[in-house]
């Protein structure tokens, strides 16, 4: 049996346990100089693919199962089997048999129940089980089987959607959520773009910076000013580039890792502007001093962004803390993690934070506030609540700074913040609207 589904059970087991995001472990363990290309290939599919099915797979394992308690293990090693038989070209008699080898190392009581399980399964058919899965369900219970959402998931995303005049387009964004991403880079500088012109890289959809990788980004990632980072990530910091006042004092109020904070000091260096990078956690605080160059004056701070200056910056980002579920392309653990209990934490967080960037701005200074969630507690809400509380500010049309900077990217017209959706745009589904302190 190849060590690869051993490795691929213990990420989803880490992922778990630990809280640890896949798109972190995974560079980790493909780091393993022993491994094969195709080892590092299935890892890829089998961790990624059972973290993203998982709600529609543990269906079918119920059909199976009823009655019997399982162990988290083994419940990971069934929906790597179910990825097996069902959305990967491996035989059905490999999955199956490499699926009870990886029980039996691990719990060898079980490998009799994981092996009816798996054969009844491939007996029976996707289609008959996903049939069985969705019979009697309500609307939304039958999507969040089918394209493997939690239910509340799907409801959010749809009032978000309608929110958008787009409420007939629930499907596709969650057809898109499901969708293995292509590798996005950005060119900070010149020189960097140059670079990923020239080894022949397609340019992003949606980012004037941004080219499209399908392969391994770490032979190009020793280039100076090249960066992983989601195209709607740097629309965020350009579109405050656009408004901001470049020579003047800026500040990422929440700046780890650091991409939008990279793209911000390239974009006020010929100016001379000076920037502050906000991070309460010291770990993410030093991927902030490593993802800036050298070429303005910027400081990292160690602190919260709720203790930022009054009256102190021409312009501020606030990309805050949230729900992440505009990226579960990329980390498909996102979507299992959050409960509805918690939006209320992490709003009243948001609220915060962004009195405290407005109380930071400037008279005539520009505030950013984006998050990668399209859910509207997190989004709307929150610009509505600041502007009661703040009746002197400005609403920005932040569509009209996007089309400076993407004439082609198709945003809703009716509304001055913005929303980029996934099936749309091919990035995350980023919110942004712009403030301005008179």
């Amino acid at each position: 049996m190849t060590n690869a589904r051993r490795i691929a059970l213990d990420l989803l087991v880490r992922v778990q346990k630990s809280d640890s995001y896949i798109n972190l472990l995974m560079p980790k363990v493909l780091g393993n100089s022993s491994l094969s290309d195709a080892d590092r290939g299935l890892i890829q599919e089998l961790s990624y693919g059972s973290l993203r099915w998982k709600y529609q797979y543990d269906s079918f394992i119920d059909q199976f199962t009823e009655g019997k308690t399982l162990s988290d293990e083994l419940r990971f090693a069934l929906q790597l089997g179910m990825h097996q038989l069902f959305r990967m070209r491996v035989p059905a008699h490999a999955a199956i048999h490499e699926s009870v080898e990886l029980v039996k190392e691990f719990e060898k009581r079980a490998a009799g129940l994981a092996n009816a399980v798996l054969r009844n399964a491939d007996r029976k058919g996707f289609d008959a089980l996903l049939a069985d899965s969705l019979s009697g369900k309500a609307e939304l219970e039958a999507l969040a089987i089918e394209y493997s959402h939690p239910v509340w998931v799907v409801r959010a995303l749809k009032q978000a959607l309608e929110l958008d005049d787009k409420g007939g387009e629930l499907t596709d964004l969650l057809v898109s959520n499901n969708d293995t991403p292509v590798v996005n880079l950005v060119g900070l500088n010149q020189e960097a773009r140059n670079y990923l012109e020239e080894i022949g890289l397609e340019r992003g959809n949606a980012s004037p910076i941004g080219y499209l990788l399908h392969g391994n980004p770490e032979p190009h990632l020793s280039q100076t000013g090249v960066r992983v980072q989601d195209q709607g990530s740097q629309l965020v910091a350009l579109a405050l580039l656009e408004v901001g006042d470049r020579s003047g004092r800026w500040l990422d109020m929440c700046s780890g890792p650091g991409g939008k904070s990279a793209i911000l000091q390239a974009g006020i260096a010929a100016s001379g502007g000076v920037m502050d990078c906000m991070e309460p956690v010291p770990q993410r605080a030093e991927m902030v001093e490593r993802a800036l160059t050298q070429e303005s004056e910027t400081h990292v701070i160690v602190d919260y962004g709720q203790n930022s200056k009054p009256n102190h910056y021409d312009a501020v980002l606030l990309d805050a803390p949230c729900s992440g579920l505009g990226s579960v392309r990329r980390k498909p653990e996102s979507r299992w993690r959050k409960e509805p209990s918690q939006l209320p934490q992490l709003t009243n967080m948001q609220q915060e934070l962004l009195q405290a960037g407005i109380d930071a701005l400037k008279p005539g200074g520009y505030l950013l506030y984006s998050t990668c969630s399209p859910l509207i507690p997190e989004t709307n809400t929150q610009i509505r609540i600041a502007m009661e509380a703040n009746p002197e500010l400005q609403l920005v049309d932040a569509k009209e700074a996007l089309k400076s900077i993407a004439p082609e990217l198709e945003v809703n017209d009716k509304r001055k913040t913005v929303q980029l959706w996934t099936h749309r745009h091919s990035t995350d589904a980023m919110f942004m609207a712009i403030l301005r302190k008179p």
